[in-house]
């Protein structure tokens, strides 16, 4: 089985999302062999997926499901075989504690492109603006499933 983490600020949208893409596109594909979790570097569990990110998710056939917002830890980074983030600041955070997983710790972009473009933090945005940073995360995570599956 390979292990996903995804990585952002919160963990109530980026990371979030990627998360439940992923599993859906496995899950539809009836693929038990890869499995999607979600962490935020400043995660607090009282912090709520915002309506605009259920909305986006429920465009794409995703249900609801129950979430907390989640502090990634070091055994994440133990028990994942990749751990992908949506900035270089997240990256660097990460490997700046924990320099032993340099091997699997990659901007999200960067691991499927090898380009070094971040992925905006959509939480203040609204409407079209909010849905295209999602929309560029549903496509990543799309040519990221292609890739590993």
């Amino acid at each position: 089985m390979k292990r996903i983490c995804f990585v952002c600020h919160a963990n109530i949208c980026r990371s979030f999302g990627a998360q439940c893409i992923l599993n859906n596109l496995a899950d539809k594909d009836n693929n038990k062999k890869i499995v999607a979790v979600s962490r935020g570097i400043y995660a607090q569990d009282y912090y709520a997926v915002p309506d605009k990110m259920w909305d986006f998710l429920a465009s794409k056939g995703i249900k609801k499901t129950d979430h907390k917002s989640t502090l990634l830890t070091k055994q994440d980074l133990e028990n994942c075989d990749l751990i992908l983030t949506m900035t270089a600041e997240q990256k660097e955070d990460i490997l700046d504690k924990y320099a032993q997983f340099t091997d699997k710790v990659f901007m999200l972009q960067e691991y499927i492109y090898d380009k070094e473009e971040e992925v905006k933090d959509p939480i203040s945005f609204s409407g079209s603006s909010f849905n295209k940073v999602m929309e560029k995360v549903y496509t990543v995570v799309c040519d990221l499933y292609e890739k590993i599956k």
